[in-house]
């Protein structure tokens, strides 16, 4: 983890992080909750059904901040496989089948773009790889720098 991401942005960087992760782990829920519920309906029921299990875990991993970069691109790869499948929509009209399209659409942009952008510092990440602030305490006459490393 230490070698995919060389810091983890904290402040307004953090934040924004921290806010895309849960917009994305809010749509994935939902779109693995939507998968659950038509699963009786289609005719291959098992893979919907671990469709929308993959995607609900990955939406609590994004969300915590854990394993960021895996949980984005299985949240990614599953919301494509999702669309594919071509889940039975007879029963919808067409602004439901373009909301749930743009639904779909919208959380793989967000998963992929966390997948490649990181946790940020505000995630378990970050606290599990052991990201540090190192401070340089001032040269005080005739000794080196100390190296100051605080939690």
């Amino acid at each position: 983890m230490d070698r995919s991401y060389s810091k983890f942005p904290a402040g307004s960087v953090g934040l924004a992080l921290f806010l895309l992760r849960l917009a994305a782990g809010f749509g994935l829920v939902s779109e693995g909750i939507y998968l659950l519920t038509t699963s009786g309906t289609t005719s291959e029921t098992t893979s919907v059904v671990l469709l929308g299990l993959a995607l609900v875990a990955s939406a609590i991993m994004l969300i915590l901040g854990l394993r960021t970069t895996l949980a984005g691109s299985v949240a990614a790869i599953c919301t494509a496989g999702s669309v594919l499948s071509g889940i039975d929509r007879v029963n919808q009209s067409k602004t439901e089948v373009d909301a749930w399209v743009f639904l779909f659409a919208l959380v793989f942009v967000l998963s992929s773009s966390l997948a490649l952008a990181g946790p940020g510092g505000y995630s378990l990440d970050a606290r599990l790889s052991g990201w540090r602030k190192i401070r340089l305490s001032s040269r005080k006459a005739g000794r080196p720098n100390e190296w100051d490393i605080a939690s």
